[in-house]
């Protein structure tokens, strides 16, 4: 094989494998200068380190997320160190991700193993997809999302509105917005507290009761001291319609809500959110 020929074939499986010099020109050696031949053995090398890999903890990483007309997602694609989470490979293949589980291509999260894996080869580190959820508009509304500095931390949501002028009314993609950062900054489990679980609820009043009990406070007055410690300490740190907006942290989410209804001319809902903390 004539050294020029095989300089150009190097590079050309390079670029197409992401792989380093010394293996791609083995590769190409092993395979009689057939290319295709050596793309297949570099892409079987890169699984089995890919294998070898799996065991590694992946604590570092990124959020992303993409809306897509009436459709969007968001995804927490994970690493091994913050300095590949911070390339701009990795960052292109967590937008890839977002992209195509809003589109609907990605429904699960072993979907997105053959889009990592060529990525993970190249990097040398353990990657993975760690989960995805995906929201698609029923009706009028609007599905949005953010993500914090740095790419840790990122929300998704999706509204309904009664109409598509009130879908459409600046006032709503500002209600998103300020929601978002609610999500993100305030870290709600719930949307509304009927969505807590019931076991939940009796845990809480549980370890409130027997804290009321140990202050010597009377049995009788026990039960209306406990709701109201259950909507302050419980519903309203947990449940999104219920805590303060971030706004000015008197204001409830629920009337800010009903703020934006107001302007844009018809009732607007919160029909669900997600929110994504890295590793949490």
């Amino acid at each position: 094989m004539a050294t020029m020929e095989l300089g150009q074939l190097i590079k050309e499986l390079r670029e197409k494998t992401g792989a380093g010099m010394t293996d791609c020109k083995k590769a190409l050696e092993e395979a009689g200068g057939r290319l295709d031949d050596a793309l297949t053995a570099l892409r079987k090398k890169g699984l089995a380190d890919a294998a070898k890999r799996s065991a590694r903890a992946t604590k570092e990483g990124a959020v992303a997320f993409h809306v897509c007309g009436k459709s969007g997602a968001i995804v927490e694609l994970n690493c091994e160190t913050d300095f590949v989470a911070r390339t701009d490979e990795f960052k292109k293949l967590a937008e890839t991700l977002a992209v195509k589980a809003a589109g609907g291509e990605l429904r699960r999260v072993e979907d997105g193993l053959p889009l990592v894996q060529p990525v993970q080869g190249k990097m040398g580190e353990n990657m993975g997809l760690r989960r995805l959820d995906r929201f698609e508009l029923s009706g009028e509304g609007l599905i949005a999302g953010y993500i914090h500095l740095g790419a840790k931390k990122g929300a998704l949501i999706e509204l309904s509105a009664s109409s598509a002028a009130a879908s459409q009314h600046p006032a709503v993609a500002e209600l998103a917005k300020e929601l978002l950062l609610q999500i993100v900054g305030f870290s709600p489990k719930y949307l509304r507290r009927e969505d807590v679980p019931a076991a939940d609820v009796a845990k809480e009043r549980e370890i409130h009761t027997e804290i009321l009990r140990k202050e010597g406070k009377p049995e009788a007055a026990i039960g209306k001291i406990l709701e109201g410690k259950l909507n302050k300490l419980f519903y309203q740190a947990f449940c999104l319609l219920e805590q303060m907006s971030v706004r000015d942290n008197k204001t409830p989410v629920s009337s800010i809500i009903k703020e934006a209804s107001s302007k844009a001319g018809g009732e607007v809902k919160v029909v669900r959110f997600a929110r994504y903390t890295l590793g949490e």
